[in-house]
């Protein structure tokens, strides 16, 4: 069973988050529902269940334990700066209380001329900080992982995860081992070593924050990075036949749509993936795919209306992992739409903001379409 977490209002009305574990999504949702909660919206699903499995030594300090709730995860996921300073900064302002009588018996030393006191409480206000900023150092770290990951910088990526090991070892958080192959796996993908990273991430397969649906969808990804890409819809298709998500079937219809260009196989893909409650953080990803097939199917007006709701969305919505890439492709996509129907200083604009990263990331299809359908020479 995974465990599903959802944001719903109660009876008395109230926004709360729920926790329910269920075979599926649409079984936690009849659930909520019987007990009377509105307004659902799934936050994690099953991928997020399996891949929070893998915190299986849960952190402490002084001796107790500390305990993550589904609020604090989500509070976290919607941040929108991380960063040192970041780092810094929320972590003073969840010890406030802390700090404030720090400073506050220090001046009272002071007012009685006990400056050894005084040296001794600064010191303790500086350890916490740097305390502080050590527990966020694996978060701080991950954030920029994702980034390059977004962005194929996959030496960059090898560096953050040597980091990422390295904080470990003296942070009492830190991001599970499993995730850390994952991310490795994809960076021998993208730089050319596709069989040292299956093999690499094949040591994976069985652990609880890996199940093996979830290691055959992440294969077929380790597939589509080296632009293998019937080999990624195989083991997509593996995934879903033995567990059956609304993302499987979402990244089925978009390998369908994007790279094979087969429309009729993209919209059974996403009837399927209609059929399950959806977490909101990919239901930009679904709109921005109905939009890529519109586009193929040459219904310019639907692919303007979906890609855009996508991109706005996605401009909202500054702290979404893979954000860069998501908001690049869907205004490429937007550029090939706006030229087809002729308004092509709209469409190169968008070209221009799409460009630098489907460089970066070896998009040559899509680049070579975009420049085509704008008169850019290469």
């Amino acid at each position: 069973m995974a465990n599903y977490v959802w944001t719903a209002r109660d009876l008395t009305g109230q926004t709360v988050v729920k926790e329910i574990q269920a075979e599926t999504s649409t079984e936690a949702k009849s659930i909520l529902l019987a007990g009377g909660y509105t307004d659902l919206v799934l936050k994690e699903d099953d991928v997020v269940s399996a891949v929070n499995a893998g915190f299986s030594d849960r952190p402490t300090m002084f001796g107790e334990e500390i305990k993550v709730t589904a609020e604090e995860r989500l509070k976290h996921r919607d941040n929108t700066s991380t960063n040192f300073f970041w780092a810094i900064l929320n972590g003073l302002k969840q010890s406030a209380f802390f700090c404030v009588l720090i400073i506050g018996y220090a001046a009272y030393q002071g007012y009685r001329e006990h400056w050894w006191s005084v040296l001794l409480l600064a010191g303790a206000l500086v350890v916490w900080v740097i305390f502080l900023t050590c527990v966020s150092l694996p978060l701080v770290y991950y954030h920029k992982l994702i980034k390059a990951s977004d962005w194929s910088r996959w030496d960059e990526v090898l560096s953050l995860i040597e980091t990422l090991r390295s904080v470990r070892k003296f942070s009492i958080t830190g991001v599970p081992e499993t995730e850390l192959i994952r991310n490795h796996a994809k960076a021998m993908a993208g730089l050319g070593r596709l069989n040292e990273a299956l093999a690499e991430y094949k040591q994976c397969e069985g652990r609880p924050d890996c199940p093996s649906w979830l290691y055959k969808l992440f294969v077929g990804s380790l597939y589509n990075i080296a632009k293998q890409y019937d080999k990624a819809i195989e083991y997509n298709l593996l995934s879903i036949e033995e567990k059956s998500t609304p993302i499987g079937w979402i990244d089925l219809s978009n390998r369908y749509a994007r790279y094979k260009r087969d429309v009729v196989k993209a919209r059974e893909a996403m009837a399927e993936a209609d059929k399950s409650p959806l977490p909101d953080v990919a239901t930009t990803f679904r709109v921005r795919c109905l939009g890529i097939i519109a586009y193929l199917e040459g219904d310019y007006p639907a692919a303007k209306r979906d890609l855009e709701t996508a991109i706005e969305q996605l401009e909202k919505a500054k702290s979404r992992p893979f954000r860069d890439g998501h908001l690049s492709v869907a205004r490429a996509y937007l550029c090939c739409v706006l030229a087809k129907q002729g308004d092509l200083a709209a469409a190169k604009k968008n070209f221009a903001f799409a460009k630098k990263y489907l460089m970066a990331t070896q998009e040559d299809a899509l680049l070579a379409e975009c420049r085509q359908l704008t008169g850019e020479s290469a």
